[in-house]
């Protein structure tokens, strides 16, 4: 059964300052939780209502879910709406701990991707679901970034966070210190596969904020600005859209090179 006050603190992590204190986030949707659970995530907590359970095509979850040790407790429709910030509430919550963040270690020579004061929580979910499916594990978000444990990152994520090392309020000229290969999304930069840059040295791409672009102090730190060539018409690529295609054209190229 839960009680009051756990209801009360689930709901309180909608807000950063809560989920501060409590050191916790929420997982919302059976495919995230899916994913926490695939990860051996710990100290996981997973409320659910009985008519999600008795779903059908929830059958194989919950039988998976029988062979973990994590705690789950059934609540009413009408409490699932005050645990769920979500329009529509899917059935299905979890909360567990916010990852403690180490000093990341470069010299494991990852490829990253840097976020350079990204706003939207749907772009920054996006943007790390598709870090994930390119195996590109470490992100950095700078100063000024939304926080990605906020329910609608989450939730846009679709458990990539479970996939990812993820490190805030992260300067772009560390990876100048540790030779990286800094490569800016930018719309007048140089398409892709008319670069030289790409090659054994680990890269960082730098995607910049939704409206003004990379920002002033960084753009001098980049060794490459990359754009995607134009075909047809519009103004500009949403920045986790344009993410995409130059993730998959990085990795693409790498992928090439390393089988010729």
């Amino acid at each position: 059964m839960i009680t009051k006050t756990e209801i009360k603190q689930i709901h309180s992590l909608s807000k950063k300052k809560y989920r501060k204190q409590f050191e916790k986030f929420i997982i919302e949707g059976i495919h995230p939780i899916a994913e926490a659970i695939k990860s051996a995530t710990p100290n996981l907590r997973i409320y659910m209502t009985d008519l999600f359970a008795q779903h059908p095509k929830h059958i194989r979850f919950l039988q998976n879910l029988q062979n973990t040790n994590y705690i789950l407790t059934t609540v009413q429709d009408s409490i699932m709406e005050k645990l769920s910030g979500a329009v529509t509430p899917p059935g299905i919550i979890a909360t567990c701990l916010l990852p403690k963040q180490d000093s990341p270690d470069f010299l494991k020579k990852a490829n990253w991707i840097y976020l350079d004061r990204i706003r939207d929580p749907g772009n920054l979910g996006t943007i790390l679901r598709t870090s994930a499916w390119f195996h590109v594990t470490h992100v950095a978000l700078s100063p000024r970034c939304i926080d990605p444990y906020n329910p609608k990152v989450v939730r846009s994520g679709m458990g990539a966070h479970f996939h990812l090392s993820i490190y805030n309020n992260m300067n772009l000229s560390e990876y100048k210190t540790h030779k990286f290969t800094i490569i800016g999304a930018d719309q007048k930069g140089t398409p892709l596969s008319n670069t030289t840059l790409l090659g054994s040295v680990p890269w960082v791409l730098v995607l910049g904020n939704e409206v003004h672009g990379i920002s002033l102090k960084n753009i001098p730190l980049l060794d490459c600005a990359v754009s995607i060539p134009r075909i047809g018409k519009g103004d500009s690529l949403n920045v986790a859209i344009a993410g995409g295609i130059l993730l998959h054209q990085i990795t693409s190229f790498l992928k090439k090179n390393e089988e010729t």
